[in-house]
């Protein structure tokens, strides 16, 4: 038997998975990420932090003793997309990186789509994304205009995943899936100069290494981590993939409009396409590369996933045990009376289906008679919402594959087939990121024929939900006043904004005299 590590540095856990040729999870550890949530909007992770975790999960693994180290054939890394990781010419960070979900790049985005809108479409037709908080070329134009000398300190501007694969191999490269969420013009394949021009930050085009295949074996780990985490030295590792993308792999998703909604911080909503059936820079778009040739995904991924219930159980269910909740979820109504929760708890606001900095969380439709199961079932069926709202065009015959932390509880998997009329399949397992890179790496060296083999031996399912049309034809209506108050309440979000900068300057001249 032959085995392959996946490694998957996401944004609140770091994991290492050795998978057997079936694609089962042999051995799995993890490590919690530390966020550091700075004033303001801004999020940041310690890059040295997040590598001493991946030492750590991958030692772990390697000491475990499910498997013989000569049997283990390969590695592939995936990890969070997006955000700024910058190292110096010795290979070092500059800083701390700045993560996808910062919001420190308000004033930047702002210009580039309210006060340069010719730029703006120019950026989304060019790169497939539109200019959002976390880009990696938007954060580029920051740096430049915030902290010009500890951006000069450095050399290359990299992706977690890309840090962690340096880190293993001395290699410092980046690939597909990452280089094409902003960097790359996706008609030529090649990095967007014209865009580094339009924002000023052309002289940076060194920063940014070329992209290679995903799937393209770029090194071999070092020595030194080999000994230090009990691998077999020389062992090969491919460029490997975005979480997001590689998840479509490690979900089976390898074919066009396959339809995949990953669970996590972020709500990842994709649909496969061949890049041919791409509107690149249409209303409402994003694209990013599926690790497989020609095929693209269209991308929805919120800002805003489970975060929201993490907020909830703090706040309002009374227990964190998440049998209890799933009962708590079922005790309560469809559409819970027609209290609608949106879930926009993120301080940097909200980017899939729509971008506002300032979008909030709220409830819509409390009266004295709403319960706490009420408002429990509301905050589930409003990222459910959220996922309708980010998947307006999907093939109702298509199935969506339901990967992440939240794909655990039948009752919101349930949830889900309803609000979209759609069947919902749960794979086995459940690192399906890792899993993901490790059938890339097994396709790369030759341990399977092809992705058709891969996905036909390793991809398998435990649980299916059908939708209840009843409840679909309920939920048709609920998105209907859903969708309403959340166009309504954009304007209103721009007022909060102000109000509050009001709010905070009323005093500050009298203490400063």
């Amino acid at each position: 038997m032959k085995y392959i590590l996946g490694i998957d540095a996401g944004t609140s856990n770091v994991k290492a998975v050795l998978f057997d040729e079936q694609g089962h999870e042999v051995c799995v550890a993890s490590r919690e990420s530390r966020t550091i949530r700075n004033p303001g909007k801004e999020v940041e992770q310690d890059m040295d932090a997040v590598w001493e975790n991946v030492k750590a999960c991958v030692k772990e693994v390697a000491g475990s003793g499910a498997a013989n180290k000569e049997d283990v054939i390969g590695i592939g890394v995936t990890g969070q997309g997006e955000g700024c990781w910058l190292i110096d010419r010795d290979g070092k960070p500059v800083q701390n990186a700045i993560l996808w979900c910062d919001g420190r790049a308000v004033d930047e985005v702002g210009e580039i789509t309210k006060e340069r809108p010719e730029v703006g479409k120019l950026y989304h037709k060019t790169t497939g994304t539109p200019p959002l908080l976390g880009n990696q070329m938007i954060l580029l134009k920051w740096m430049k205009e915030n902290r010009r000398e500890t951006l000069d300190r450095a050399e290359k501007l990299i992706f977690c995943k890309d840090w962690i694969r340096y880190k293993m191999t001395g290699e410092i490269l980046t690939e597909m899936t990452d280089s094409y969420t902003s960097l790359v013009d996706v008609h030529s394949g090649r990095i967007a100069a014209d865009i580094m021009k339009a924002l000023g930050v052309e002289e940076y085009r060194d920063y940014l290494p070329d992209p290679v295949r995903s799937d393209e074996v770029v090194g071999t780990i070092l020595d030194a981590f080999a000994d230090e985490t009990g691998l077999k030295r020389g062992l090969p590792v491919i460029a490997g993939a975005l979480d997001t993308s590689a998840t479509a792999i490690g979900l089976g998703a390898i074919h066009e409009k396959d339809v995949c909604v990953i669970l996590g911080t972020t709500c990842a909503n994709e649909i496969v396409y061949k890049k041919e059936d791409c509107d690149f820079g249409g209303e409402g778009t994003r694209y990013e590369k599926h690790p497989m040739g020609d095929l693209y995904v269209e991308l929805q991924p919120t800002l805003n996933g489970t975060p929201n219930i993490d907020w909830m159980l703090e706040h309002i269910a009374m227990t964190k045990d998440f049998h209890e909740i799933d009962q708590i979820v079922d005790s309560a109504q469809v559409g819970c009376g027609g209290v609608v929760y949106h879930p926009y708890i993120s301080v940097a606001g909200e980017r899939a289906p729509f971008y506002h900095p300032y979008a909030r969380a709220s409830f819509f439709g409390i009266s004295q008679v709403t319960t706490r199961a009420e408002l429990v079932r509301a905050v589930y069926e409003g990222i459910s919402l959220s996922i309708r709202d980010c998947l307006p065009n999907v093939d109702k015959s298509a199935t969506i594959y339901l990967a992440g932390g939240g794909a655990k509880s039948p009752v919101w998997a349930q949830m889900i087939a309803d609000v979209l009329g759609m069947r919902v399949m749960i794979p086995s397992g459940k690192e399906l990121g890792a899993k993901g890179v490790a059938l890339m790496t097994g396709v790369r060296l030759g341990l399977y024929k092809d992705y058709e083999e891969a996905v036909e031996k390793a991809c398998t399912f435990t649980r299916v939900y059908e939708p209840n049309l009843m409840n679909t034809e309920k939920y048709d209506l609920l998105y209907e006043l859903y969708k309403r108050v959340r166009i309504h309440n954009q304007e209103i979000w721009d007022y909060r904004h102000q109000m509050n900068k009001k709010i905070k300057a009323i005093g500050k001249e009298e203490q400063t005299v």
